[in-house]
């Protein structure tokens, strides 16, 4: 593969990058400069990457096909957590019918969790070496089929594995998801995409147990609930089928140098891929290199750690206030019945909801802000302002959450906690992957995978000591804690924010 002077921008437009690159940052804007760029429809908007005349360039592709492959994507997100999510109701009709304790059974949801961060590093690599499409699609199919496995799982024993490898398989999607908007959108979209996609990804956990707790409220069997999850693949299965594309393309090759792209369906299945390896695609060993050298930048270092100890406090609350609210009243719990449970989940997705339509705009109002005021160069760092407003919402509701919890206040007060974390969650998710995309164009798959890892890795890690925490000091002293670590989270933040210009250089070279 070709090199640019410019590693951190060099996949914008060959022939364009050093006309694009202002000291660290990039030329969005015409600002009414005399230049021959193309523009988007507003006329003073630059296009990067700078659209080429082939009509199979990706960044050509009709707004109808793109936003069906945003679609198509962000379902795929969608079912990893909510497949994972979705049968913790279920671990208490589980015990009962495998003689088994309820929290043994937790294992295999725990695990399921761990093998998505696993899995979403491993199929990374894959996407440059084979290609976007034919890894979503298979990783598909056998995620389905691993589905069906747990359903039809008659021990623990065999569900326990079914589990494990499902999550290793559909977790791709949410990692794979960051390289599609990179490929088909152009620069300044990606804020506005990537909202969109994370609306429905960070509400698949909570979009689970809702549907989970209803239908063991209404039906009483387990395997109900797992046959949803296998419904939830099979539609992803067939949006990949109807609607997904190969969305990689060498622009180091010129376009009359382009291989013919030939049938869609030799595309998604990778026999196209595999026709035209040798000078379109990475080596193995070149994709492994590419992952190994994206985690040697400080710039992502710092932007992982911080997003780390705040994103783990979501899954946390999940386990806490789903086990409080189940429990019977005798006990410190708020006995609420599995329907009344789902309808509580309501308050996350709710609120992934209004971050979203915040967001959708405040992230496009700080980024022309920042173009205006500085001649039409935009700067990464911008993007972190909203993760400083984002913890406004979650320390609070941190705090509110942990005194209701522990004064079994009404339930009313948990909503307004919860739902001010989860809100706080979406606009830091959009802010944390949107930086990174801008500051590492050239490895979309790569930097989503390490920020997928750091989100799956807290989240399987504070499952086993939320509750007996909380049990053992109080939900006003955990909940507390976790609100000061929110905050002390900003400390990375600030350093990125104050130095990330000069640390976005650092490390080894993604080639």
């Amino acid at each position: 593969m070709e090199k640019s002077s410019t590693p951190q921008f060099e996949e914008l437009e060959n022939i364009k990058t050093k006309d694009l690159i202002r000291n660290g940052g990039i030329l969005l804007d015409i600002e009414g400069r005399d230049i021959s760029l193309k523009t988007a429809k507003d006329g003073h908007t630059i296009l990067v990457p700078q659209p080429s005349d082939n009509p199979e360039d990706p960044v050509n592709w009709s707004q109808t096909k793109k936003h069906l492959i945003l679609l198509t994507i962000a379902w795929g997100a969608l079912c990893a957590d909510f497949t994972s999510a979705a049968p913790i109701p279920c671990i208490f009709l589980q015990g009962a019918e495998w003689y088994t304790n309820p929290n043994r059974v937790n294992y295999a949801n725990n695990l399921n969790v761990l093998m998505m961060g696993i899995g979403g590093l491993l199929w990374i690599p894959m996407i440059s070496f084979w290609g976007r499409a034919p890894v979503l699609f298979w990783t598909c199919i056998c995620g389905t089929l691993l589905t069906i496995g747990a359903t039809l799982a008659p021990n623990f024993e065999v569900y326990y594995a079914m589990r494990a490898t499902m999550g290793l398989f559909l977790t791709a999607p949410q990692t794979i998801s960051i390289a599609y908007v990179k490929d088909i959108f152009f620069f300044h979209e990606h804020a506005r995409k990537i909202g969109l996609w994370a609306c429905l990804y960070i509400s698949s956990p909570y979009l689970g147990p809702l549907l989970g707790n209803f239908i063991v409220g209404g039906t009483g069997r387990w395997e109900d609930v797992l046959w949803m999850c296998v419904g939830v693949c099979c539609l992803q299965l067939v949006m990949i089928i109807l609607f997904l594309d190969e969305s990689y393309y060498n622009r180091t090759i010129p376009a009359e140098g382009q291989p013919p792209r030939g049938s869609r369906l030799l595309r998604i299945t990778g026999v196209w891929q595999i026709k035209n390896h040798s000078r379109y695609f990475y080596t193995l060993t070149g994709a492994f290199g590419r992952l190994a050298a994206t985690i040697t930048k400080p710039a992502l270092l710092l932007l992982l750690l911080g997003y780390f100890l705040t994103f783990m406090w979501s899954i946390g609350i999940n386990i806490t206030t789903s086990i409080l609210f189940a429990t019977p009243q005798a006990f410190g719990g708020y006995g609420f019945g599995p329907t009344s449970v789902g309808f509580l989940y309501f308050t996350p997705i709710v609120a992934v909801i209004i971050g979203e339509v915040f967001g959708h705009f405040f992230n496009d109002y700080l980024a022309h802000r920042y173009i205006h005021k500085h001649k039409g160069v935009f700067e990464p760092e911008v993007r972190l302002t909203m993760i400083y407003l984002s913890t406004l919402f979650m320390v609070p509701g941190l705090i509110l959450l942990g005194f209701a919890l522990a004064y079994h206040m009404h339930y009313g007060v948990i909503v307004v906690g919860w739902g001010s974390f989860t809100i706080g969650v979406m606009l830091a998710s959009v802010a944390v992957t949107t930086y990174a995309i801008d500051s590492y164009p050239m490895a979309p798959g790569e930097v989503s995978g390490f920020i997928n890892f750091m989100r799956v890795i807290g989240g399987f890690t504070v499952g086993y000591y939320q509750q007996p925490w909380g049990a053992a000091v109080g939900y006003d002293a955990s909940f507390g804690t976790q609100a000061a670590i929110c905050a002390v989270s900003l400390v990375p933040i600030a350093i990125l924010h104050r130095y990330g210009k000069h640390l976005r250089f650092k490390g080894k070279e993604i080639k």
